[in-house]
């Protein structure tokens, strides 16, 4: 959720999304690959293949030690070189909200990712309570340098729309995390209410879906 004006943006790995990468992957395609700090991890981890796809090609040649390979472009305008059922898994680290048409990213992907091959996702939440309080008691929808609202963010998300997209693209949800955070008067009329504000508290979720 970070905006991509701020180098801290490239510069850190995301092992939230290593450690849930499944058991037996091999090769791994990760979407919006920075300055090559999770591509650094996943190395160390000692995978076969690891191949990064980003737009800004000054800081791509900064990871491309990292990589097997890395694609400079946007995601939405190229035809990725690789052979049908290539990968066993793809990330999508903060990138799908990014896009114009994510959706239809998800679907062409299908074609390069494995029978049964997972996409792990990191998704902000729209639905957060803070968010909504602006929108709702101050007529407040005001963008951001980074969060939720990020200036760079073309698409929003909540839950149901999540699960929405990933069906339509032919995933199925097998694993979420929800990262929370909020104010104690929220957490304690959270707790009051008998912890049926979790979807308010979320800021963002981490998806691990498997192609149909």
């Amino acid at each position: 959720m970070k905006n991509e004006r701020d180098p801290h943006y490239y510069s850190h790995a995301r092992v939230d999304l290593i450690r849930l990468i499944p058991p037996g992957t091999t090769k791994i395609l990760e979407v919006g690959c920075g300055a090559g700090m999770t591509g650094k991890a996943l190395k160390e981890k000692g995978f076969e293949k690891i191949v990064g796809i980003e737009i800004n090609e000054e800081v791509a040649r900064g990871g491309s030690a990292f990589y097997d390979q890395i694609v400079i472009g946007d995601v939405e305008k190229m035809r990725l070189p690789f052979e049908k059922e290539y990968f066993d898994c793809i990330l999508y680290g903060d990138v799908l909200e990014h896009l114009v048409n994510p959706w239809e990213v998800l679907k062409d992907h299908q074609t390069i990712l494995k029978k049964g091959g997972a996409i792990i996702c990191s998704i902000p939440n729209v639905r957060n309570y803070r968010i909504l309080k602006n929108l709702i008691f101050r007529g407040r929808w005001e963008y951001t340098e980074d969060g939720i609202l990020d200036k760079s963010h073309l698409r929003f998300f909540t839950l149901d729309s999540i699960q929405g997209m990933l069906r339509e693209a032919g995933y199925e949800i097998e694993g979420l995390t929800k990262r929370s955070s909020g104010a104690h008067w929220v957490k304690w009329i959270h707790r009051l209410l008998g912890s049926r504000l979790v979807e308010f508290l979320v800021r963002q979720y981490i998806i691990v879906a498997r192609k149909r």
